[in-house]
């Protein structure tokens, strides 16, 4: 018995050692196989998992990156691509809408326009924060933002419409600042004594 067992254990064992190809689907599904044929259309593969000698086929288009046992792999992005935009138009639009509102909360900081409204004070008065606050952040613009999400033109619009309520918020707070600050210095510079 105990030599059937150490034998079960080694084929285990040189079945776990062989080096494995590992296909990643477009839903993030891995699946170790040894991968036997790429055509245009299927991969032909064995199951890494069982010790069946059967060839299983999945279709190409299910199917993002092959990972091969020698480091290797190869990608098939027009695969990700038209999936990742069949989601996107097929989502529902109102859910779109409050998500890019919510990654515009998450992602939009508005520095820029703070800092710019508090220094435009001195050169241009009140006009700088204001022609600064009604200039629309565009989400392109945004690099941190998911490409597929931007295909979504709801997406896009709750995205816009809560990044520019934020800029308007960071203007007036800057405009605050650069007021506070120039009436400052008028206050210190009449009680400064004179030369």
């Amino acid at each position: 018995m105990k030599k059937y067992l150490l034998i079960l254990l080694s084929c285990s064992l040189a079945q776990v050692a062989l080096p494995q190809d590992v296909i990643v689907k477009i839903n993030g599904d891995e699946l170790k196989a040894r991968v036997k044929e790429i055509t245009t259309t299927e991969i032909t593969y064995l199951s890494a998992d069982t010790t069946d000698i059967l060839n299983y086929k999945m279709a190409k288009a299910e199917v993002f990156m092959v990972r091969f046992a020698n480091g290797t792999k190869e990608v098939f992005s027009e695969n990700l691509l038209s999936e990742t935009i069949a989601k996107a138009t097929i989502a529902n639009p109102a859910l779109m809408y409050q998500k890019g509102r919510q990654d515009a909360r998450s992602y939009y900081n508005g520095t820029g326009a703070l800092l710019g409204s508090a220094a435009s004070v001195f050169l241009a008065g009140p006009v700088g924060p204001i022609i600064i606050g009604a200039v629309k952040p565009r989400a392109r613009y945004n690099k941190s933002l998911p490409a597929a999400s931007l295909q979504d033109p709801n997406y896009v619009k709750g995205y816009e419409k809560q990044a520019h309520n934020r800029k308007i918020g960071k203007a007036a707070l800057g405009f605050g600042i650069g007021t506070g600050v120039s009436v400052l210095y008028l206050i210190l510079s009449v009680m400064s004594p004179g030369k």
